[in-house]
């Protein structure tokens, strides 16, 4: 078991209600409010509504590892503008949702948060078209969502999904060094994600400062974290071939986080008739902090205004 004393440099404060909740996010300036989900979970949520004429449109933003909703305002200051709501939803044991730390649920509890948003924005915007926009981490849950709601959708965007990691990383000697923690602590979080991992996956410099002071995200995860995400998509190809949603797949050509082989076999064998892989070859794992993320951005309204 970790010790508490040590959790608060490694992962966000618990939040054990939804009125905690909704008190801890009375500075944030961002509309926002709680829902909860099948199982009574509180679950965290920002809205960015449409700044021009709403064109029917609304997109869900699903967080990367570690992180929460915050930082995802970028999505919404590109697609508001363009008649689009946005939506981020702090995954639960993120961000300010509830939820044990370190653990991100079973496949049939994320499923569950999922219905449970989208169904609340379904409320709010009645007959609208709704769209997932997914940042590694949230592609895993995105997916396991899908298997059996892919109806419930418009679209699927995958930025970077996390279907396994580059084997680079495998071998590198700082994970060589962690493995007895896998094989007999593998819900001790050790596995650093603002230390050089983080000056790889991204070229924005200030994304990355931003990430490493952060209060609300975590520093480090376990092994058994890193599972339970792998576990939401773990037979990828399989589900691949129950997408029949509109898909975008985007990833950076120097990737070297997940894997960009799974990436593209993933795309030619989704069963969608709508698909598209998009590679911009000089970008890094993080496709919404980069030099290049204002193409992204523009990609991903217009590929969404088409649908």
């Amino acid at each position: 078991m970790v010790s508490p004393a040590i959790l608060p440099a490694q992962m966000p404060p618990a939040v054990a209600s939804a009125t905690q909740a909704r008190r801890l996010a009375q500075p944030i300036g961002d509309q926002h409010g709680v829902i909860t989900s099948s199982d009574g979970t509180c679950l965290f949520y920002r809205y960015w509504p449409a700044t021009a004429e709403w064109s029917g449109h609304v997109a869900l933003v699903l967080h990367g590892i570690g992180y929460h909703s915050g930082p995802y305002k970028v999505v919404a200051e590109a697609l508001n503008p363009r008649g689009i709501d946005v939506y981020g939803l702090d995954a639960r044991a993120h961000g300010l949702s509830c939820g044990r730390r370190g653990y991100i649920g079973t496949p049939l509890q994320v499923a569950a948060d999922l219905a449970a948003m989208v169904r609340f924005m379904k409320q709010q915007r009645p007959h609208s078209r709704i769209f997932l926009v997914n940042d590694s981490m949230g592609c895993n849950y995105a997916l396991d969502y899908t298997r059996d709601n892919g109806d419930e959708l418009s679209g699927l965007i995958l930025l970077a999904p996390a279907f396994d990691v580059d084997k680079r990383q495998l071998f590198q000697i700082n994970s060589l060094l962690l493995l007895p923690h896998f094989l007999f602590a593998h819900r001790k979080p050790v596995i650093d994600l603002i230390g050089h991992r983080l000056d790889e996956s991204s070229r924005d410099h200030g994304f990355i400062v931003s990430r490493r002071s952060d209060p609300m995200a975590y520093t480090k995860v376990s092994f058994g974290y890193l599972m339970d995400i792998k576990r939401l998509a773990g037979n990828w190809r399989e589900m691949a071939a129950q997408v029949k949603t509109p898909l975008l797949v985007i990833q950076g050509g120097k990737d070297n986080v997940v894997s960009h082989k799974d990436c593209v076999k993933f795309e030619r064998l989704a069963a969608s008739r709508d698909k598209q892989l998009k590679i911009y070859p000089g970008m890094y794992h993080t496709t919404l902090w980069d030099p290049e993320t204002p193409k992204v951005l523009q990609a991903l309204g217009d590929w969404i205004l088409k649908r």
